[in-house]
């Protein structure tokens, strides 16, 4: 796709007001609250009617960080960016709140004006905005920009869901995670921008808390992030690069959590590391995650929980059920003596694994999943969330054994899914995950027990953006231990595309040939195919 003109002079303004929306009434009902800090908190993050712009005066450049867009639907989007003339020293100035204008049109150039509006960025949420427009055209691209001042933002492209009740004849987007910024460059962003997707599913690990892993492109700026400012200014370094930032300002994203935003193998309310500080951590990091993301107002709540599993729908053809397998699962079995978090255990070392009944996803979202696979059913059911869905045996002393950190440590919770699709008949379910840095292509069995059952979903878990994985030697070592597994591959970084027509489905695995070359090749490694009504999964490259 070609980038965004600058933008010139010719716009219609249209003062809207953003509005502190009323949650929707299943929301109310979750264990989660609503923001509430106070009215006179909560008046800084809506705009004030009728009070004129400010002129302020920064010290730099304050879109050093530039725009993004999310959440589509047929008739909103939200629009993002950060006033931060300095990003890696917390922002780079202290006013309290500021007023921002927002423009968005339907050409590049901003000659036909659609929409414009203000909205005050609070000191509090790192002077970030998460402006939400709506009455807009379905399935149609929109051109956006801010305004501070005198400064004026990069432009960004978005793109509406199509009309509700229409049969698109094609759905494209793109997925991918895990991009550790030391070990590689984000180059493979450019060709997925000039894959010119509808969305981005990004599926956790946006930033990484740790350094690890070998021969580093680059370094990252401090320590292990143990402050709000800290995870203010990781966030920063990362979208600072300007790959990412290119691609988080072509298309909406869709984005999850998973466990490098705050602590690797975090649980809930616990620490893998057992730490007693961890409630208040995770809350810093939590609300650095949403100021950096193209959410709406309405996914902060109270301690900075974040409401992210949601529905979004692309007419008839896809509806998406985005997962939080994170902040509501219950800690893994059978960590390692002394510490908490992951480990690979036999069922006869861990028992607990079959025996103990344990939350993925919590009671409130389980529930919500089962009444939104039953509504209004789209021709695919895609699924979206952070880990490997799909059991996966592992060759180990003593037997066969199972990771705990992804699904495998949480059967029961996965039977559950299973028995929610199989009740909802929920039309053509797709997996869709990342975390494990490793290409998977999977049949997903009716019964985890018996890995050659017939498969009632496929599955495509995606190689991470840039942070290492096994050996492809320890991958071909599971493949012969699991029938269920189509492909396996943890050569290569990137991202996997997704075509969705009515009759098929097509994927390709997008992998760069280095990613210690910011100019290597980005190519497709192999592609597959799954028609509508069999989960089987056909290698067609």
């Amino acid at each position: 796709m070609p980038r965004p003109a600058p933008a010139h002079l010719h716009w219609l303004i249209q003062r809207l007001n953003q509005i502190d929306r009323d949650l929707p009434a299943d929301l109310a009902r979750r264990r989660v609250l609503r923001l509430a800090a106070g009215a006179a908190a909560m008046a800084m993050l809506l705009p004030a009617a009728g009070r004129a712009l400010a002129k302020p005066i920064f010290v730099d450049y304050p879109f050093k960080l530039g725009v993004a867009s999310g959440h589509p639907t047929p008739s909103s989007v939200v629009l993002w960016t950060r006033l931060a003339p300095d990003p890696f020293h917390g922002g780079g100035f202290d006013e309290v709140k500021l007023p921002i204008r927002w423009e968005l049109a339907e050409d590049p150039a901003f000659g036909k004006g659609i929409r414009s509006g203000q909205f005050w960025c609070s000191q509090a949420l790192g002077h970030s905005a998460h402006v939400s427009v709506e009455g807009l055209a379905p399935g149609r691209d929109y051109y956006y920009r801010f305004i501070a001042g005198d400064a004026v933002s990069p432009v960004g492209r978005t793109r509406t869901a199509p009309v509700p009740d229409s049969t698109p004849p094609r759905l494209r987007f793109a997925s991918t995670s895990c991009q550790h910024y030391e070990q590689g460059w984000y180059h493979a962003y450019r060709q997925a921008i000039a894959d010119q997707p509808d969305f981005m599913l990004f599926l956790g690990d946006s930033i990484y808390e740790s350094s690890w892993g070998d021969d580093p492109v680059r370094r990252h700026l401090g320590g292990i992030p143990a402050t709000l400012e800290d995870f203010r200014n990781r966030h920063a370094q990362y979208i600072h690069d300007p790959d990412l930032q290119a691609a988080r300002g072509a298309m909406p994203w869709i984005v999850t959590v998973d466990d490098h935003e705050v602590q690797n193998d975090w649980a809930g309310d616990t620490s893998a590391l057992l730490d007693p500080r961890f409630p208040l951590l995770r809350a810093q990091a939590m609300q650095a995650f949403f100021e950096h993301m193209p959410f709406p107002m309405d996914v902060l709540r109270a301690n900075a929980d974040l409401q992210l599993y949601r529905r979004l729908d692309f007419g008839r053809l896809a509806s998406l059920h985005v997962l939080d397998t994170r902040q509501f699962r219950d800690p893994q079995p059978c960590p390692k003596p002394g510490i908490g978090g992951a480990n690979t255990v036999t069922d006869a070392q861990c028992p607990q694994r079959w025996g103990q009944p344990r939350q993925m996803l919590g009671a409130a979202q389980q529930a919500w999943l089962e009444r939104s696979l039953r509504e209004r059913p789209a021709r695919w059911s895609v699924i979206g969330q952070e880990t490997l869905f799909s059991p996966l045996a592992q060759p180990v002393d003593g037997g066969t054994g199972y990771y705990t950190e992804p699904w495998d440590g949480y059967p029961q919770a996965r039977q559950a899914v299973i028995a929610a699709l199989r009740a909802s008949r929920a039309p053509n379910p797709v997996f869709v995950g990342g975390d494990v840095h490793c290409t998977w292509a999977m049949e997903v069995p009716r019964d985890a027990r018996d890995l050659a059952s017939s498969p009632m979903a496929c599955e495509f878990t995606g190689t991470s953006l840039t942070s290492a994985g096994f050996p492809q030697a320890t991958i071909e070592r599971f493949l012969g231990y699991n029938p269920q597994a189509r492909y396996g591959n943890s050569v290569g970084h990137g991202y996997l595309l997704f075509d969705l027509t009515p009759a098929a489905m097509q994927v390709q695995v997008r992998t760069a040939a280095s990613i210690k070359d910011r100019n290597a090749a980005v190519a497709t490694q192999a592609a597959f195919q799954v028609r509508a009504g069999s989960p089987r999964i056909e290698r067609t490259a």
